[in-house]
């Protein structure tokens, strides 16, 4: 993995939150992951693929995928997830998914997203492939992204 491959999905997935949600968002510390990586209580998960083969996996609380359902929904407060939330979160993943492979593509890439997969339940991932993940403090709720790229 190359920090121009990082630093381009990071930039992505910071733009989705502050520029579509109107979130505010801090970057922590990143940290290579080996075997487990472990998901959060909800997770959004996001391949890319092309000349550039990439796994991303947004991990979080519920709390924090109803406060990103809710500016999706122009403000509202999400007390529970129902079937349009959910769709609503894998549109978010579709967005990050999107934003990041412009980033790449901006940065001499070819690549497409697959669609979004939604885990519900805390997991453990494991890959043959080493993780890159960088927590993300966005408003009172933390992001854990993990990403993995491949040439």
């Amino acid at each position: 993995m190359q920090a121009k491959q990082i630093n381009a999905i990071l930039f992505g997935t910071r733009s989705v939150l502050e520029n579509h949600l109107g979130l505010s968002v801090q970057s922590g510390q990143p940290l290579v992951q080996v075997n487990p990586v472990m998901s959060g209580q909800v997770s959004v998960i996001v391949g890319m693929t092309g000349s550039l083969k990439v796994e991303l996996i947004l991990g979080m609380t519920e709390k924090a995928v109803r406060a990103i359902i809710g500016k999706m929904f122009g403000g509202m407060e999400i007390e529970q997830i129902d079937d349009m939330g959910w769709s609503a979160f894998s549109e978010f993943g579709n967005w990050v998914g999107a934003a990041c492979c412009t980033e790449l593509t901006n940065n001499g890439f070819d690549v497409n997203i697959t669609p979004p997969i939604i885990n519900e339940g805390q997991s453990k991932f494991r890959s043959v492939h080493k993780f890159v993940s960088i927590p993300f403090q966005v408003d009172e709720n933390e992001i854990m992204i993990h990403v993995s790229a491949q040439e």
